[in-house]
């Protein structure tokens, strides 16, 4: 599909990150009952970098370019 998962501050992405990503994001949508998986889908739409809460647990965001194009912020 050619969707990657890069750092937010260019470093390189780790499997701690990645847990993080997933584990921790999945507890806050369960603690939430749901709210937080809702507000993550608000924050897709509407947002211009389309990160959700997930993304910023993990200082992350989702992006189709290739490591060496992206340049986050610009």
């Amino acid at each position: 599909m050619g969707v990657r998962i890069a750092k937010v501050n260019g470093e390189k992405l780790g499997s701690g990150t990645m847990l993080m990503r997933t584990i921790v994001a999945g507890l806050v949508y369960v603690l939430t009952l749901g709210l937080g998986a809702i507000v993550s889908a608000f924050m897709v739409g509407i947002r211009e970098d389309k990160r959700a809460i997930h993304d910023f647990i993990a200082g992350t965001y989702v992006t189709y370019e290739k490591p060496n194009e992206i340049k986050y912020g610009q």
